[in-house]
């Protein structure tokens, strides 16, 4: 059926020129001979007002010339009007062959109009979908590029918050001298956690923050494990309450190591920002067919870094919308508070 249409408009574009050059041969004939007889008739006429008398060579001579006069003024009419009839498609047909450069150039700045229902047209409706796609194929390539930048940010920025844990279970064993062993057990224990969380997250970055999703059949102990972990990296440092009484039970397939920045995100703004003599408390709760995760603080009287702050606003957020859900904050002078969802979770 394509085959058919196509052939259909070859056929329609060389009836076209065809009938432009048989309108113009058949104007070319007429002004050829509307040129020879009326030459011939004020020639006859000219004669005999005159009195002049030809021999049958000299008419035949003075025919043959205004024949051949008459001949070349057709032929140059001829042309000169085939050309003039042609010229709006050879003007349409450069026009298509400086679409061709545009795109052989790169440069997708350009819309061919559609003139006609011939392989021209036809020819100017491919160049212009080649133009639309590689103009939708570079803001693609743009947008992905974007993500990227935006993926790099939040991974590093998440990095830091494990190795940040790290170092301080590190000094604090230093500072304390001769530590009990189940203290040293329990510290390791912690610093091989976070130290697996960095790989996690480090080959995430090298991977292009590919997701890895997994079979969990008991959610609510996944968000106590979180919850703990979470309250364990802060309580050394400041007055921590967990609210799980709320937090249903659920099963799912979920990244893990999303949910667990999450909380990482949580603790490192409160380390950053919150007043330590202050209370800290994180709810998880159940909310339609999704899961709230609240925590609320008290802020340092001093004002905090904006730039970090919202890199880890925005790791935060980006998880949130990755789970169908979003982020709320709210904060003034005192507090600060903030409210992810994670839709469709439950």
């Amino acid at each position: 059926m394509w085959m058919s249409r196509k052939k259909e408009r070859r056929e329609r574009l060389s009836w076209e020129v065809l009938g432009i050059l048989g309108a113009t041969a058949a104007i070319a004939i007429f002004f050829f001979g509307f040129l020879y007889y009326t030459a011939i008739s004020v020639a006859t006429t000219y004669y005999e007002e005159k009195g002049i008398y030809l021999t049958e060579m000299q008419t035949l001579t003075i025919n043959g010339w205004i024949r051949s006069l008459s001949l070349c003024a057709a032929v140059i009419f001829f042309v000169v009007l085939f050309l003039f009839l042609m010229a709006q498609k050879l003007m349409y047909l450069r026009e298509i062959i400086h679409g061709v450069e545009a795109l052989r150039t790169h440069r997708m700045d350009f819309v061919i109009p559609l003139e006609g229902n011939n392989e021209l047209a036809e020819l100017a409706q491919s160049i212009n979908f080649l133009a639309e796609t590689e103009r939708m194929i570079k803001t693609r390539e743009r947008e992905m590029q974007k993500e990227r930048e935006g993926l790099i940010r939040t991974l590093s920025h998440d990095i830091r918050t494990p190795l940040t844990a790290i170092l301080s279970y590190t000094e604090y064993m230093k500072q304390k001298g001769q530590p009990e062993p189940e203290e040293v057990y329990e510290y390791v224990g912690l610093m091989g956690r976070k130290a697996q969380q960095i790989k996690e997250l480090t080959d995430r970055l090298l991977d292009t923050g590919r997701r890895s999703s997994e079979r969990i059949d008991n959610g609510k102990l996944l968000m106590e494990q979180l919850a703990a972990e979470w309250e364990d990296g802060l309580e050394e440092e400041f007055d921590c309450t967990v609210h799980l009484e709320h937090c249903p039970a659920f099963s799912g397939t979920f990244d893990v190591q999303e949910l667990r920045r999450i909380f990482d995100n949580l603790a490192s703004n409160v380390e950053k920002y919150a007043d330590p003599e202050g209370k800290v408390e994180l709810w998880v709760s159940e909310q339609g067919e999704g899961l709230v995760i609240r925590q609320r603080n008290r802020r340092k009287a001093e004002k905090a870094k904006v730039e970090s702050h919202k890199l880890g606003l925005e790791s935060i957020r980006q998880i949130a919308r990755n789970h169908g859900g979003d982020v709320e904050t709210e904060s003034d002078e005192s507090m600060f508070e903030i409210r992810i969802l994670l839709s469709g979770i439950l």
